[in-house]
């Protein structure tokens, strides 16, 4: 084995490793927000229907008022548990990160869109590289770009994949080049190891682009 090709083999295993921890901590996570939070909530309204019960008028109102803000609070939840929860990539990987960023960016104003092929051809460790860097991506959006569109795009090219994640946000001086960043090296070195390049281009007050290249593979 060369030197390079030991350095990928490291590389991989060590992404492997974090993946794993990734992994764990987000089911934990879930779990906690399903045992917790939301039971409390299913038991506020259960105790509202209750109320509402021996309510008429302007109370009853407002108990349906509470009650809906109440089941709007435990369908949020639940598409955050679904963010948080390793991916489903049975109905493709567009399905995936469209069930993705519906966690990401609820309770958001921030529109997302995703289009291109729900399947490619990519193997199931190119596929879930593709999952947790564009998961990254659209975090960092949802954190600091104040965005009002996002757009996501999965296209075939030849024999390679191309994603891209288009924001219209403030933008960043340096992502480019910030390596220092764990995130943004993250992405870089979990692209690298599945043989791809990650572009990422941003300027103050134009927003931000993510595009990811990988070669494809023929689902056998």
């Amino acid at each position: 084995m060369t030197g390079s090709a030991l350095q990928l083999s490291e590389m991989r295993g060590l992404l492997g490793q974090l993946a794993g921890i990734e992994t764990r901590e987000r089911s934990v996570l879930a779990e906690v927000i399903h045992d917790d939070p939301i039971q409390l909530i299913v038991a506020a309204l259960l105790r509202v229907d209750l109320l509402h019960a021996d309510s008429v008028g302007d109370q009853a109102d407002q108990l349906d008022q509470i009650a809906t803000l109440l089941e709007s609070s435990v369908d949020r939840l639940r598409r955050l548990i679904v963010a948080l929860s390793p991916p489903d990539l049975g109905d493709g990987l567009g399905s995936a990160l469209r069930v993705l960023a519906d966690g990401i960016f609820v309770d958001a104003s921030t529109q997302f869109q995703i289009t291109g092929p729900l399947h490619v051809h990519l193997a199931p460790p190119a596929e879930e590289t593709v999952f947790r860097i564009f998961r990254e991506a659209m975090v960092n959006v949802r954190k600091h770009s104040s965005a009002s569109t996002v757009i996501l795009h999965l296209d075939m090219r030849d024999a390679v994949f191309v994603a891209t994640l288009t924001d219209d946000g403030v933008g960043s001086n340096g992502l480019d080049t910030d390596l220092g960043h764990l995130g943004t090296a993250t992405m870089r070195a979990r692209a690298k190891a599945e043989g791809g390049v990650l572009r990422i281009e941003s300027e103050p007050g134009r927003g931000t682009i993510v595009e990811l290249t990988l070669p494809t593979v023929v689902k056998g």
